[in-house]
């Protein structure tokens, strides 16, 4: 194994490469099913919690408070975001994680070099995996850190975005639902997803044996197709885990079908789902491009900047 450097400026070295693929079909399955594969990141220096509180504040003054989400981690898996209460105080939950009881989220971990840079590197080693050219299809790219206090639930929700959740420290069971069956993710949540509704996803529990569940130790990582239902439950020790997020332009497509759907069934009609219809989707897409920004500012832009200009007019009008 070898051994390189972050930044020049930087003590930090990490592994070379980061991502061990565990499973033949590694591109094969990307963005089709959950699998699971190893990382070298396990016990890194810039996981360390002194370190994430020296993150969290840099994210903050960079990019603002909405940067760093903090919140009680005591809840049920049916629940929503909106059900956890939220915690002001984040440097304070942080350094007492232990303790807590709280989800703490630090997103936009790339406004830190460090960080940037190990997400570039792992991105890099995904184009090498997938054979696809990322650095080109990505159309947004965020990491995040999951630092949870033990014992807490992330509530069933779906992501627009693809999603490889690496795990650090402490052990997490992931449970991930195909985003296929319509059984378990419907046509209607999605398309509520997509114009807004970010907790469409309902949890069902008769569907729960449904889930491929993955017990994460450190070194072992999951990855999450986009759209693909999920939930987490952490184990008796404190949680940290590294997600690599991003959109991509096949999907911010999808994306534009969803939206438009979600109206022609406000109309009594029966929408055609994307896939299906190359020309209907190609319509649809182009439709909703009039609108989207062509130099979207944030992730919410790529996905939702078209569906919001559209619906500003649309809110007098009764469908």
């Amino acid at each position: 194994m070898s051994y390189s450097s972050i930044d020049p400026n930087s003590k930090s070295t990490i592994p070379a490469p980061i991502i061990e693929p565990n499973d033949p079909n590694f591109q094969q399955k990307f963005n089709q099913e959950s699998f699971q594969f190893t990382h070298q990141l396990a016990g890194h220096p810039l996981f360390e919690i002194p370190r994430l509180v020296e993150l969290a504040n840099l994210v903050v003054a960079k990019g603002g408070r909405q940067k760093v989400h903090s919140s009680d981690g005591n809840v049920l898996v049916h629940q929503k975001w909106s059900d956890m209460p939220f915690k002001e105080r984040f440097e304070e939950a942080l350094a007492q994680i232990d303790e807590s009881g709280s989800l703490i989220v630090i997103k936009s971990i790339q406004l830190d070099p460090e960080y940037d840079a190990l997400l570039d590197r792992i991105v890099s080693e995904l184009t090498m995996l997938t054979g696809i050219n990322l650095h080109q299809e990505i159309t947004w790219l965020e990491g995040y850190i999951f630092v949870s206090s033990p014992q807490t639930i992330t509530p069933y929700h779906l992501d627009h975005e693809s999603n490889f959740l690496l795990q650090i420290q402490g052990e997490e069971d992931v449970n991930l639902f195909d985003q296929r069956d319509r059984s378990v993710l419907t046509e209607q949540e999605i398309e509520h997803y997509f114009v807004g509704d970010l907790q469409a996803a309902t949890y069902r529990q008769e569907n729960q044996n449904k889930a491929s569940v993955y017990h994460l130790v450190p070194g072992l990582a999951v990855h999450h197709p986009a759209r693909a239902p999920h939930w987490l439950k952490n184990g008796d020790r404190t949680s940290v885990a590294l997600s690599i997020n991003f959109c991509m332009r096949s999907y911010d497509l999808e994306a534009r079908v969803y939206q438009v759907n979600h109206y022609l069934r406000k109309l009594g009609l029966n929408p055609t789902p994307p896939g299906k219809s190359p020309l209907q989707d190609s319509l649809k897409q182009a439709f909703l491009g009039i609108f989207s920004k062509h130099k979207p500012d944030n992730k919410t832009d790529v996905v939702f900047s078209g569906i919001d200009r559209l619906k500003a007019p649309l809110k007098n009008i009764k469908l």
